[in-house]
């Protein structure tokens, strides 16, 4: 059954609210529209009624953009999106939607979203990186490439990258990958672990400090630290 058919004399036979704030409407042609309450109650409510052309419109465009705004919802409700990934994901999911506007009601979804703070890309982007510093031994560039194939502007990512950060934390980062990197096998040369080093995001300042500092790390036993330096992550740095 095609959701958007359009017909001609078709009514409103049966209304059904949910306590969600929308309303199903059960019309003479078989279809169950489900909208906003308010938008029901803007058109006056014309229940038992031949629908105008421009009723029937309006009542499916909204239509459309309820499942639009409920499928956001859902994944906004499992972890924070950025705006283009909801694009993406959305446009997947109705990618087969026909006799509506898609592209403008996503948009018009995604500013709903956005002025009730339910969807935020510098929100998105704090938490993709407390993330990635918590959990990956990558470096500055690769999550600033992660960030910006999510749709996060330059800008936006390299500022939240360098208020959660800093040149210990990247060498401490760099230490750690070199570590795992030689617990995957035999020994490597310098010049290997360099460009694995590189290839993960990390400056090459900082993977040179990075190996100094692992190759005499046997001498540090007590502690076991490594020597770090100070110092702000610029994305400029390489």
């Amino acid at each position: 059954m095609e959701l958007f058919e359009n017909q001609n004399y078709v009514s409103v036979e049966n209304v059904h609210y949910a306590n969600d704030g929308t309303v199903t409407l059960d019309l003479s042609d078989k279809r169950a529209l489900k909208l906003s309450v308010n938008v029901w109650s803007d058109l006056g409510q014309p229940r038992d009624l031949p629908l105008t052309d421009e009723q029937l419109e309006i009542l499916e465009r909204e239509a459309c953009y309820t499942m639009i705004r409920n499928k956001v919802l859902s994944f906004l409700a499992v972890r924070e999106h950025s705006a283009t990934e909801l694009r993406r994901k959305l446009k997947q999911r109705f990618f087969k939607l026909k006799n509506c506007d898609f592209s403008a009601l996503l948009e018009r979804c995604l500013q709903e979203m956005q002025e009730r703070d339910f969807q935020s890309d510098e929100r998105f982007a704090r938490r993709f990186v407390e993330s990635k510093l918590a959990n990956k031994p990558l470096g500055p560039f690769r999550i600033l490439q992660d960030l910006q194939n999510r749709g996060i502007s330059s800008e936006l990512a390299k500022t939240v990258l360098n208020e959660l950060s800093d040149q210990d934390l990247w060498l401490k980062k760099a230490s750690e990958c070199l570590i795992r990197l030689q617990k995957k096998g035999k020994k490597q040369e310098t010049a290997a672990l360099s460009q694995k080093l590189f290839q993960r995001g990390f400056a090459w300042e900082t993977i040179e400090l990075a190996l100094e500092n692992y190759q005499t790390l046997d001498k540090v036993p007590a502690t076991g630290e490594l020597d770090s330096c100070q110092g702000t992550f610029s994305a400029n740095n390489n």
